[in-house]
């Protein structure tokens, strides 16, 4: 059997598409980025944090194949949503140990308290320079473990599991101690939400990894979510009691080649469901 690689990959569905006379989108280049708002409803949510604010970054690839004002315009959309949490879901790395550096320079910025997960690409390449330029930065690294912030007067609590594709994901000690409340649960890889769902309980999971297919053709997306052995690519999802929602990411993998797949900064309002139960009745 041949194994391509990603970027053979996606080299090959561009060309297959435009053989087939599919029309491509315009690539995304420069400074282009798009803003995903969402609200979503938790159902065990805190009344205190209803309406609160999420901004999410994923898979910023820092290197040469994504362009340095496409992050930098990432984090100012991020900023202009005002968010009371931000979550990075994951790989800021490609393949050279050289974009720690690069990390250092080009993710700093975020103004709102910020969280991260590691991804594969940070696991493989170097998981301690990571880890180590994203606290230089000021925001904190969930290794398989969680942490509570005060939000709006009352205890929020973020659950970040590790990388599930380099077999570092363990949900139960990233939960070991979780104060109950209000809940938000970070995971690099979207099918960490099939490990969540064994729980029985509801949960809202932040992910990325998928670059939402990053060579997004209609006709060829079976074979896309084949490769990337992902069966959720972009947006949200409800896995049994689990809310998962899935960032196309800002950066480029393998190629510097986006089509209908914009990259994206997720801006999430988050609802109690007990104050949409209440408004509803009223």
């Amino acid at each position: 059997m041949v194994r391509l690689s990603r970027r053979q990959f996606l080299l090959g569905a561009a060309a297959t598409a435009a053989a087939a006379g599919v029309a491509l989108p315009a690539l995304a280049s420069g400074a282009d980025v798009t803003t995903e708002a969402h609200e979503i409803v938790v159902p065990d949510l805190d009344p205190a944090h209803d309406g609160l604010r999420v901004a999410q970054l994923s898979d910023l690839h820092v290197g040469s194949l994504t362009p340095v004002e496409r992050i930098r315009a990432a984090i100012a959309e991020t900023n202009r949503f005002r968010p009371d949490l931000v979550a990075l879901t994951g790989d800021y790395l490609t393949r050279d140990r050289g974009g720690v550096s690069l990390m250092r320079e080009q993710l700093g910025g975020i103004e709102a308290p910020t969280l991260a997960t590691l991804g594969n690409h940070d696991r493989s390449v170097d998981p301690r320079g990571a880890g180590a330029a994203l606290e230089s930065l000021g925001y904190g690294v969930l290794r398989n473990e969680n942490t509570t912030l005060t939000l709006r007067g009352t205890p929020f609590t973020v659950v970040g599991i590790d990388d599930l594709w380099t077999r570092s994901a363990d949900p139960p000690l990233a939960m070991k101690g979780a104060a109950p409340g209000s809940r938000l649960y970070l995971a690099h890889v979207p099918k960490t939400a099939d490990l969540l769902a064994i729980w029985g309980k509801p949960m809202l999971l932040l992910s990325g990894h998928t670059h939402g297919g990053q060579v997004n053709v209609p006709l060829l997306m079976p074979a896309i979510r084949w490769m990337a052995r992902e069966p959720y690519v972009e947006g949200l999802y409800q896995v049994e009691k689990v809310k998962l929602y899935v960032n196309r990411g800002v950066g480029n993998v393998g190629m510097a080649l986006r089509l209908n797949a914009p990259p994206e900064v997720s801006l999430l309002t988050l609802r109690s469901g007990a104050v949409v139960a209440r408004d509803a009745e009223g």
